[in-house]
């Protein structure tokens, strides 16, 4: 097994409730790994989930000794939180994160990989908004919620207003090294952490690298985003909000 430093990963998964594909998400990540003779751990953070997720990744845990769950069922939901508990409690350089659903297809971690022995970029994620990018409601079978049709315009005025060569501030499936984040804890009510983690990213100057990928849709269970109306609402107070700040953050007015 590598144990360079530099190559090492801790991928952390934030669930709730996703007991229909989550053993299957796990052993994809493991084999990703595996494969490639790497020093990995994988970190499950679930919210306090009841449909039997948690179960399943205590059974995992008999075959896969490097998976380590971490349950916050004593605590409000919280994606930021969720995330920044996985990071406290991982041990390898290279950090990854991605939805525990499937929209962000595992398989492309090997690029991610790829990328950081080619360049040693600090900071990779993957957007859904380049020209090689396709949503998954381009397929037929779906259709875009009003969620998605929020995203666009949101990620359109981050772009405006932040940085032009960034596109997807709100994506959730990035590699970023873990001592940046040691100065720069995760902040925000939901997504919006992203928009204020590639600020701190640019305004640090981090080697950064957006690739395009192709999102699918969830592969079981509902989602969370789009549950509730007025959460929903709240989120996106919460995005324009964050626009505002990180614009004069971008300019060090504060």
């Amino acid at each position: 097994m590598q144990s360079n430093k530099n190559n090492t990963y801790s991928i952390i998964l934030p669930t709730f409730n996703e007991a229909g594909h989550i053993r299957n998400l796990i052993e994809d990540i493991y084999k990703i790994f595996f494969n490639k003779d790497l020093k990995f751990e994988i970190i499950v953070v679930d919210d306090g989930s009841k449909d039997g997720t948690i179960e399943q990744i205590n059974e995992l845990k008999n075959t896969i000794n490097n998976l380590n769950l971490i349950i916050r069922s004593e605590l409000k939901n919280s994606l930021v939180d969720s995330l920044n508990s996985g990071i406290n409690a991982s041990k390898y350089e290279n950090i990854i994160w991605l939805d525990a659903d499937y929209s962000h297809p595992p398989n492309y971690i090997n690029e991610m990989i790829n990328k950081t022995n080619e360049k040693n970029y600090d900071l990779i994620f993957f957007s859904r908004f380049l020209k090689e990018s396709k949503r998954y409601f381009q397929n037929e079978k779906y259709s875009a919620q009003t969620i998605d049709k929020l995203s666009i315009y949101l990620n359109k005025l981050c772009n405006f207003f932040l940085y032009k060569d960034l596109y997807d501030y709100t994506s959730g499936f990035i590699l970023i090294k873990k001592n940046f984040l040691k100065n720069h804890k995760l902040k925000g009510y939901y997504g919006d952490y992203f928009i204020k983690l590639l600020v701190d990213a640019k305004l640090n100057n981090l080697k950064i690298i957006e690739l395009p990928f192709i999102e699918l849709d969830r592969r079981s269970g509902e989602s969370k985003t789009t549950g509730n109306k007025f959460d929903l609402i709240i989120k996106c107070f919460f995005y324009l909000i964050s626009i505002k700040i990180n614009f004069f953050r971008k300019f060090k007015i504060f």
